[in-house]
């Protein structure tokens, strides 16, 4: 790799990985405060509203930011094709927008159970404003990361100061939704102004074959992050449908520390390697490649350090940051250890070698599976065994689709796996940990 892409990934990263500490630190602050007032039962009705609203912010993303960062990155001294290409996005993004407004209106003013707590679900909605706005994937394709971890921790210190001021007694469990939603919107706006002023992006409204062809061309996209978020997260959704409030928020306090610690190294080194990888395989297949196996050893030695060190420091975490009444999130917390192990080579697999090599289609048809074997399991456990059968099929639909991702590359030829490239790895990470340190 020549120096400055060098440079870039280890600015990249060390910013990142900075903010991730911020972000792992800051919950120390404020979840043992909030869920010793609002308890398991109300911290289940947070997480389920979330979960719902997950599918809007779905509907809105549409795929585009993965699409958008891997055609920018691969040509990002083109101003006047990034300029377009972010039209198109916003553009789109603000019609889904619409569209989920008018869906979420119907559909929870005409079920009961969502009707009870409208005020919650208004105050959790209200994120998709955010994910309208939010223009993290330019800075993504941009490998502007360092102002993207800035931004996300802006977002966490408004967050974190707004629960601590709110929240006084266990009714006041909406303000934690809301406080989301108003910080990420704040941050998206202020954002959004800068990449516009920094990347001299003329926003013009697309005609309307444009944006037809944009959805066409990002719809597998779009279908795989349906999939994807049906077997990653509908098990709150679903725990939430099949069981009690108290159940969701043992099952949210388990998960969350897995999904802190996978945060923690899984999200900067995500971040920061994507555009990496979508360079080199501008420059040709084998470049592309080479940089994936050269990546996997490293990769996998960090994420199984991670696993193993929730296994064994996470019920001590668990009890620190939860109490006595979320004792049974530990059994949780042991069950979704292995995640980041196994999301971490699911990333390197999918996102980084198959969405690079342009297999789009086998992405999708992987992550469809997934979702089928991820609701089916969800089904079968949760009625049987509630919040733990909810942990046990998450890991083994993960484990599938990880599974099912290298299988499919070999029966394509492509070794990502290569034991005569662990020399080259080991050279490869000694540099960076030297370029980190250097910086």
């Amino acid at each position: 790799m020549a120096k400055p892409t060098m440079r870039r990934f280890a600015v990249n990263v060390a910013s990142l990985f900075s903010v991730q500490v911020a972000n792992f630190l800051l919950p120390l602050l404020t979840v043992p405060y909030v869920v010793r007032i609002i308890g398991p039962d109300k911290l289940g009705l947070l997480n389920f509203s979330q979960a719902y609203v997950t599918y809007f912010s779905l509907l809105i993303n549409y795929g585009f930011d993965m699409a958008a960062v891997r055609v920018i990155a691969a040509n990002r001294a083109d101003t006047e094709a990034t300029s377009r290409i972010f039209s198109q996005v916003m553009a789109g993004k603000a019609l889904l927008w619409v569209l989920s407004v008018v869906v979420f209106t119907v559909v929870t003013l005409s079920n009961p159970e969502f009707k009870g707590h409208l005020g919650l679900h208004i105050c959790t909605f209200l994120v998709c404003i955010g994910t309208v706005l939010s223009p993290f994937w330019l800075y993504q394709a941009m490998e502007d990361l360092g102002r993207v971890a800035m931004f996300n921790l802006a977002v966490k210190l408004i967050f974190s100061l707004s629960v601590l001021l709110l929240i006084r007694k266990a009714d006041d469990y909406v303000y934690q939704n809301l406080a989301i939603s108003v910080s990420q919107i704040l941050v998206s706006v202020a954002a959004l102004y800068v990449a516009v002023r920094r990347f001299k992006i003329k926003f013009t409204w697309p005609t309307g074959p444009e944006l037809r062809n944009r959805f066409k061309e990002d719809r597998t996209l779009f279908f795989s992050s349906v999939m994807i978020t049906i077997y990653a997260s509908s098990n709150v959704f679903i725990l939430g449908l099949l069981s009690l409030p108290y159940n969701v928020g043992i099952y949210a306090a388990g998960t969350r520390l897995e999904g802190m610690a996978e945060s923690f190294v899984g999200l900067a080194l995500n971040q920061a390697f994507f555009p990496i990888v979508a360079q080199a395989f501008g420059q040709g297949r084998e470049q592309g490649l080479r940089m994936v196996r050269t990546t996997f050893f490293p990769l996998f030695i960090v994420m199984a350090l991670v696993s193993a060190g929730l296994w064994l420091v996470g019920p001590y975490v668990i009890t620190l940051l939860y109490g006595a009444k979320f004792a049974g999130a530990v059994t949780i917390l042991r069950i979704v250890a292995l995640l980041p192990l196994i999301i971490g080579m699911s990333n390197l697999l999918g996102l980084h070698t198959m969405l690079n090599l342009r297999m789009d289609r086998a992405f999708f048809t992987v992550t469809a599976v997934g979702s089928v074997v991820g609701l089916a399991l969800n089904l079968l456990l949760i009625r049987r065994y509630a919040h733990v059968g909810a942990a046990y099929a998450l890991v083994l639909t993960e484990a599938y689709i990880t599974g099912a991702m290298y299988v499919y590359l070999r029966w394509k030829g492509i070794e990502v796996i290569k034991v005569s490239h662990l020399r080259e790895a080991i050279a490869f990470t000694k540099s960076r940990v030297l370029a980190l340190k250097n910086r």
